[in-house]
């Protein structure tokens, strides 16, 4: 392994007026990829992925970075990973057919196994989440039809395919989540829900882990290949949050904001809307905050209203169970929030 050249470190501007201030601190790694998978362990280990193999990891919350060799990994991009522990972490790389595989490792990315290879020449991986160390769901492009989602019991070691029977139709046009950050699938409890895009952009939901599935219409912006729901994050089994965009159209504002009260039954727009976003996080119960490559923005009641803070943007974004938040880039930049 070798020890990544810190290139930048800034400071940006906090957003005012509100009573915190929200700055980032900043980093670049070499090789300027763009980085759209992170993984938060806790203050100290962050994993982030991204184009051209890239895997980088600290283990001294930033101070230090660290290059992973994974084998034969050089032309695949790595959308997102999973820090399960300190030794176990699950990787996933995103592209058509071949292309899209799950590796895992077991001490600390030392070695590594291949443990899923996507069957599928119309397959496209698009992002994980896990309920705990053992149980976790990958999602997908659709596949003949019906949304092409996957399970773990094991930690990653093997998965199976949620039996398409299980799952509703999909539409004519419809996409099953965009690999723009990891995000598209949320996981909380028992439930999980899955947000979509293109034609028609919806939430896909269990409260069962995955035996069964319904499925609803949502507000945000829909219609076009690139619009629709990008991340979605849940506070508990009932209260969560949608964001998304046109991602061809970064900088303009549209109805890219949707939040929920029941667990996914029914969704309402926010009250105003940040340009395109690419990934949203709870804070606690009243805060979040959403990142997208024009630009970062905060709320502070629930995501019924935004407002931006600092000069730049990231594609992914992760928050630690101890309340530690990175995000990740163009250009190899990843950057710490920092909360005053």
């Amino acid at each position: 392994m070798k020890n990544y050249v810190i290139l930048l470190a800034v400071t940006l501007a906090a957003c005012q007026p509100s009573k915190k201030n929200y700055t980032w601190d900043e980093f670049a790694i070499d090789g300027e990829p763009s980085l759209r998978g992170i993984s938060v362990l806790d203050k100290n280990v962050i994993w982030v992925s991204g184009t051209n193999g890239t895997v980088v990891k600290t283990e001294n919350g930033g101070v230090d970075w660290h290059e992973v060799y994974v084998p034969k990994s050089d032309s695949l991009d790595f959308r997102d990973v999973e820090v399960l522990s300190k030794t176990d972490v699950v990787l996933m790389s995103a592209g058509p057919g071949g292309k899209s595989n799950v590796f895992k490792t077991k001490d600390g990315g030392h070695h590594w196994q291949t443990v899923l290879i996507n069957e599928y020449d119309s397959g496209f991986f698009d992002g994980m989440a896990f309920w705990n160390e053992n149980e976790g769901i990958l999602g997908g492009d659709p596949v003949e039809g019906k949304l092409f989602l996957m399970k773990t019991e094991d930690g990653g070691d093997s998965w199976r395919q949620i039996h398409p029977d299980h799952l509703p139709e999909i539409n004519e046009g419809e996409i099953g989540g965009f690999a723009a950050s990891g995000s598209h699938l949320s996981v909380k409890g028992n439930s999980a829900w899955v947000g979509t895009g293109a034609a028609t952009a919806r939430v896909f939901y269990t409260h069962d882990k995955g035996q069964h599935w319904e499925v609803v219409y949502t507000p945000i912006v829909q219609g076009e290949s690139s619009t629709g729901i990008f991340s979605v994050d849940f506070l508990d089994e009932k209260n969560g949050v949608a964001v998304g965009g046109d991602y061809t159209k970064e900088d303009e504002v549209t109805e890219g904001v949707i939040v929920t009260k029941d667990g996914s039954q029914t969704w309402q727009l926010a009250s105003n809307f940040p340009v395109y976003q690419s990934a949203v996080r709870y804070l606690s119960k009243k805060e979040l905050i959403s990142v997208g490559p024009s630009g970062c923005y905060r709320s502070s009641d629930k995501g019924m209203t935004w407002e931006p803070f600092g000069d730049s943007g990231f594609h992914t974004l992760a928050v630690a169970k101890d309340g530690t938040v990175w995000a990740a880039g163009r250009a190899g930049r990843i950057a710490q929030l920092i909360i005053k």
